[in-house]
């Protein structure tokens, strides 16, 4: 028997608590009330729909303009998030002409202020490389209680967050119980040496999912002074036949011909890694990856022109993706543009300001072309962000010994010996100051 309105979620769910209104606030089918309409009065969502549980629980979007789905992660809505970090707004499903901050004024006026606090936040901060939200990352990764995918996606952000804790914790995904950690430990570990990376990601090879060793055998075809045994070197080679397989299977798609572009990059077979990632642009004009990767490669060979090229294009077609103004700009800078290196770093700059290595780099590239007060507001920023990172430190005091600042660059020479003892370059700074000071001149 077909089930219909809110009766097959009231057969697990209690019916005298969740189907009321006091739960969900809106009038139920029969009730006398308003419907939402269109401008030219057409009835878009009647008088009852706001009591159906699907509403609010499972909201739904209409893809390829035709495809309505509605989403089945089955989630409480959190109009504060839509706020924060834009995620999608439940309550403008039906309530099209609100803001999500009427969602939430709302919301906190049904059931209060109380919030309990979402991995939503973590993962948009790490997204966002924010420094603080490491111990977070790390905490969500190795908690299963929450969603595979959203474990596996703190694992991947993890590789912007370099350090022992970090390493620890995608080292123990590698013997996770779920194959998609697995994997995306194996993608993302970042090994000390070469031969931790080879003891660590061997074994995987011989992972019953196969998604999980063949990744295993791309990440070993990038590590030449690998010279496995007969017996591991046989598997190794069966594996990668895998990999190549299952690309070339799916080779009319843009990501096989990706994938199979950065697998002979790794193998240095340079002509077959271009004439696939030229392939994966053809097929697909918008698939970016292609054209980035294509762009590092031609950057390695010293094609400098064909990189800026194909980085170009992807910033004209896709503006938002600031990670790739950045890297045109570190580009441009390499190729002694230095004009239009500083114009993309600075969009970078605006597009990511909680990144401190695009100011950073920003500020170090200003601090060249003598834009003095433009340098040190952009190193100021970096350092703001990550306080105790010796690099922003030294670029700051080397700034203001340059520029005749010696109190300034004292100051942070000092935080250099004070955060960082054990460097001897905090204090070699301060000789150097001191030395230069009107009072040693004396």
């Amino acid at each position: 028997m077909v089930k219909k309105d809110n009766d097959l979620c009231l057969q697990c769910h209690r019916a005298n608590e969740y189907d009321t209104k006091a739960h969900h606030f809106h009038k139920k089918k029969g009730e006398k009330g308003v419907p939402i309409t269109s401008a030219d009065g057409r009835v878009l969502f009647d008088v009852g729909t706001g009591a159906e549980c699907v509403q609010c629980h499972m909201p739904g979007r209409i893809y390829m303009g035709v495809d309505y789905r509605p989403d089945h992660s089955f989630r409480v809505p959190r109009p504060d998030l839509s706020v924060k970090i834009g995620t999608p707004d439940a309550c403008k499903r039906c309530h099209f002409d609100k803001t999500s901050q009427w969602s939430d004024q709302t919301i906190t006026k049904w059931y209060g202020s109380g919030r309990k606090r979402h991995y939503g936040s973590i993962i948009d901060a790490g997204r966002k490389q924010r420094p603080d939200v490491r111990k977070d990352l790390i905490r969500l990764a190795g908690d299963p209680l929450y969603p595979v995918i959203v474990r596996a996606t703190a694992i991947s952000l993890l590789t912007t967050y370099p350090g022992e804790d970090t390493s620890q914790a995608i080292k123990l995904a590698l013997m996770d119980d779920e194959a998609l950690i697995r994997r995306t430990a194996v993608e993302s570990i970042v090994p000390t040496n070469q031969k931790e990376k080879i003891e660590l990601i061997a074994p995987l090879l011989y992972d019953p999912v196969k998604a999980v060793r063949i990744e295993a055998a791309r990440r070993l075809a990038e590590e030449p002074s690998w010279h496995p045994d007969p017996d591991q070197e046989k598997v190794f080679k069966a594996v990668l036949k895998e990999f190549v397989a299952s690309m070339e299977y799916s080779a009319d798609f843009a990501f096989g011909r990706y994938n199979l572009g950065n697998l002979y990059v790794a193998l240095n077979r340079p002509e077959e890694a271009i004439r696939n990632y030229l392939a994966a642009i053809k097929i697909d004009e918008l698939f970016y990856p292609a054209k980035v990767n294509l762009a590092m490669f031609y950057n390695k060979r010293g094609e400098n022109d064909k990189a800026e090229e194909q980085l170009r294009e992807v910033v004209k077609a896709h503006p938002d993706l600031h990670d790739i103004s950045y890297s045109l700009g570190l580009l441009l800078a390499e190729m002694k543009k230095y004009d239009s290196a500083v114009v993309y770093l600075k969009k970078a700059a605006k597009g990511m300001p909680e990144r401190p290595r695009v100011h950073y780099n920003l500020g170090l590239l200003l601090q060249y072309l003598k834009k003095d007060a433009e340098a040190e507001g952009a190193l100021l920023k970096a350092l703001k962000i990550e306080p105790d990172n010796m690099a922003y430190l030294y670029a700051l005091a080397d700034f203001y010994l340059k520029n005749g600042k010696l109190q300034k660059a004292k100051s942070i020479a000092l935080q250099m010996v004070a955060k960082h003892p054990e460097k001897p370059i905090g204090k070699e700074l301060l000789g150097i100051i001191e030395r230069n000071s009107p009072k040693s001149n004396k």
